[in-house]
């Protein structure tokens, strides 16, 4: 299949964020429509659900803030950190990098910060139920297994700033071409040849939290607690809900972060210049990919 180019790449990413978004939006308003009414924000008119969907629209300016202010200071930083802690054995310099980025690794590249909000909204979910609705909530019968399902959704919501924050500089710093490669010398040693892009390195260790976080806060949340705390009814219809969005809510999240991916792809290219000009500031050359090839043939 060709790789699109141009604008042309950007329906993939847009379709599906904009079906993820409706999907939210709705599973959200399931859980809040029902409710008594209760006004977050007094100076907003409304209900709960307004409340809600203006912070929502409100957090656009803040992420967009976040990208532009915060995310080449922080990629620097980074920069700064990893040369200081691998310079004993790592050289840091600039590869020369492919220039093709598909719609579809868009929106693969908006699955690990997801990943990372929904597995630290965990750690905040009880404090977020607190604030919104109060202990212990008043529910409705009929939404009762659903409410901790969109609990999770906004709590991971909430997060996704500071996921943004972290990810943000990691991309960056891999579009930079930005890697670590074993210093010369030590190729003579019985030390494997690696190179890794400084921004992967990051993003690895974020994605090891996720990993081990994501699997044990949707286990609690969505089974232990309706469950076994709640005293849910354990049918095969609730199991397959709860099965359902452990996978969907890391889509939902998905939908809202690639927008911001989008919005790194039209304007990294003169981020992504002056990082490598830091890079070269701090010492960094150019370098070219080696060839790899098989022996023997």
């Amino acid at each position: 299949m060709p790789i699109l180019s141009g604008n042309r790449k950007f329906i993939l990413p847009f379709i599906f964020s904009v079906a993820g978004m409706a999907g939210s939006f709705y599973a959200i308003y399931m859980v809040t429509a029902g409710m008594a009414s209760f006004d977050l924000i007094p100076f907003i008119g409304g209900t709960l659900w307004t409340d809600i969907v203006v912070l929502f629209v409100a957090a656009v300016p803040l992420i967009i803030i976040v990208y532009f202010l915060l995310g080449l200071p922080i990629a620097a930083l980074l920069l700064v950190v990893s040369k200081i802690v691998r310079g004993a054995a790592y050289d840091t310099n600039i590869m020369e990098i492919g220039k093709t980025f598909s719609g579809v690794r868009m929106v693969r590249r908006s699955a690990a910060p997801a990943l990372f909000a929904i597995s630290s909204a965990g750690m905040i979910q009880n404090s977020i139920e607190d604030a919104l609705f109060g202990t212990p909530p008043s529910i409705p019968p009929d939404l009762q297994f659903v409410y901790p399902i969109g609990l999770s959704l906004m709590a991971a919501l909430i997060l996704m700033p500071l996921a943004l924050a972290l990810y943000i500089p990691t991309w960056l710093l891999d579009d930079a071409g930005i890697v670590s490669h074993l210093e010369r010398g030590l190729l003579n040693m019985r030390v494997c040849p690696h190179t890794e892009g400084v921004g992967r390195w990051y993003s690895s260790m974020l994605g090891g939290f996720s990993i081990v976080a994501f699997p044990f806060s949707m286990f609690v949340a969505h089974f232990y607690t309706p469950f076994v705390v709640e005293h849910q009814p354990l049918t095969l219809q609730n199991i397959f809900v709860s099965s359902l969005w452990t996978l969907g809510i890391p889509v939902m999240m998905m939908a809202f972060i690639v927008p911001v991916v989008m919005l790194h792809e039209k304007v990294q290219h003169k981020m992504v210049s002056r990082l490598q000009r830091f890079a070269r500031w701090l010492g960094a050359v150019e370098v070219k990919r080696e060839r790899v090839r098989r022996t023997g043939r």
